[in-house]
């Protein structure tokens, strides 16, 4: 582990900044969703209402640990996790993240997910998960929510933001899923001009928002995206993805001025020949 540490450092300026958390989870659980809001729902300061939505945590994914096992070792590493962020973040200014990758099927929107649901919790901020990977949607499937209307019906002018917020059982947090794309609009969605628009919006209502992209050396929905957010995380597969490829993604993501928070190591082997098929680490850079 200490050799890919270096490695890291070495190739991206990175600094380690410890464990991060395992995507697996039994589906045995013992989440309880808070209940359905029957009365109608107040509005939060920052302009959304605080629906909540009660969830059977046996129909969804089993990768999000931080509903099935919220207790467990693995999910207090994802609250490790959020602490480090909040700790890059002392002045408590609302941020909008990119969640990507270099390739496909690196676990980006996974941890969108897992993060997401640690960094809404206590009620203490609010957070939006947004699903902006209209080629490979998967948010709304591993929250079992309705695909629509969602971020490109908002994008086209066919909903309002209020329309597209999907509830959890969070009240402060929100989801925004896909929506209904057809396969000739990908590009043309990401690159519109309301889209730098609609992130501010983001921004002004949420005090973390993450969102799921495409992988940055697939398409250029990356390099479109990015000089709107305020920073980047990069999901490499340990032992699967190509070097040369993760080294493509930085400077991809490098002319877009956008600033890089790290890189997150999946599915890594320790020091002592351990596999955790599933567990990340995490790394950050030093600026």
């Amino acid at each position: 582990m200490q050799k890919v540490m270096q490695k890291v450092r070495g190739k991206f300026g990175a600094e380690a900044a410890g464990d991060a958390p395992s995507t697996g989870a039994s589906t045995s659980s013992s989440f309880v969703a808070e209940p359905a809001q029957t009365p109608p729902p107040e509005t939060l300061d920052n302009g959304v209402d605080d629906r909540t939505i009660s969830w059977d945590a046996s129909k969804l994914d089993p990768a999000l640990v931080t509903v099935h096992e919220r207790y467990s070792p693995t999910a207090e590493q994802y609250r490790s996790l959020r602490a480090r962020l909040l700790n890059m973040n002392p002045r408590h200014v609302h941020q909008t993240t990119i969640i990507t990758s270099s390739v496909p099927q690196e676990g980006k929107s996974v941890t969108t997910i897992n993060l997401g649901m640690v960094m809404a919790e206590g009620n203490e901020r609010k957070v939006c998960l947004v699903d902006a990977d209209f080629r490979r949607a998967s948010i709304a499937r591993m929250l079992r929510i309705p695909p629509s209307p969602g971020f490109a019906d908002l994008i086209r002018g066919e909903a309002a933001l209020a329309d597209v917020l999907h509830p959890t059982h969070l009240p402060n947090l929100k989801v925004i899923t896909a929506g209904s794309v057809s396969g000739k609009e990908y590009g043309e969605l990401v690159g519109a001009s309301v889209v730098r628009t609609i992130l501010a919006e983001l921004r002004e209502r949420f005090d973390y928002s993450f969102i799921d992209t495409p992988p940055v050396n697939t398409v250029s929905d990356v390099s479109m995206l990015a000089p709107h957010c305020d920073g980047a995380i990069i999901v490499i597969e340990m032992r699967r993805t190509p070097e040369p490829s993760v080294q493509e993604a930085v400077r991809t993501l490098q002319t877009t001025n956008v600033k890089i928070l790290g890189c997150l190591l999946s599915r890594y082997d320790d020091e002592r020949g351990h596999y955790y098929e599933r567990y990340y680490s995490y790394y950050y850079t030093s600026e």
